[in-house]
């Protein structure tokens, strides 16, 4: 037992600073999960702006059909999301003001890009809860794919003419959104 006090009380410099250093890592790993926030609203891609947007048919939770095509002459918002995604629970107040703000006269659907995890019933339920009077998809088709979606949430604003005005990855202020809305109404 005396060794086993011995070993404890000589730890060398460099087996301190290694312990440190492991305990600054965990720490800044728990820091990120859960303590800041998600991308600022400033992240604004162009790549995919004014490009017309690919067409797309899919069968939301309540059996009706949704053709993308079908909206031209209206503005449509698209957002991309899983009900799993803090991200995507952080947008929604946004999305509720954004909706608030524009009624009917903007088309407002949400796709989720967790089919599997999104069942129908979940994601009926989600919407009602927070974003009611959107249209709830579940992307069963590769739609995610068509447009490169690669994070939730994915923001897309499509103009009167079918084409992608404004895209957002992350969070994104409601202010932003009204006002590019506006833009292309």
């Amino acid at each position: 037992m005396s060794r086993k006090k011995e070993r404890k009380k000589k730890r060398s410099p460099v087996e301190i600073i290694g312990f440190l250093a492991i305990a600054a890592f965990v720490v800044g790993i728990v820091w990120l999960m859960f303590f800041t926030s998600p991308q600022s609203s400033g992240q604004t891609t162009t790549s995919a702006a004014h490009s017309l947007a690919a067409d797309f048919v899919l069968t939301d939770v309540d059996g009706t059909t949704f053709r993308l095509s079908d909206y031209r002459g209206k503005v449509v918002v698209l957002e991309f999301m899983r009900t799993t995604c803090g991200a995507c629970v952080t947008q929604e107040p946004r999305m509720r003001e954004l909706r608030s703000r524009f009624g009917g006269d903007v088309v407002t659907v949400m796709i989720s890009v967790d089919p599997t995890g999104d069942t129908e019933e979940i994601l009926r339920q989600h919407r009602d809860q927070n974003l009611p009077g959107w249209i709830a998809i579940r992307d069963t088709s590769g739609v995610t794919g068509k447009y490169n979606i690669e994070a939730t949430p994915t923001i897309l604003i499509i103009d009167t003419n079918g084409y992608i005005a404004y895209e957002h990855v992350g969070v994104t202020e409601s202010s932003v959104l009204i006002g590019e809305v506006s833009s292309v109404a």
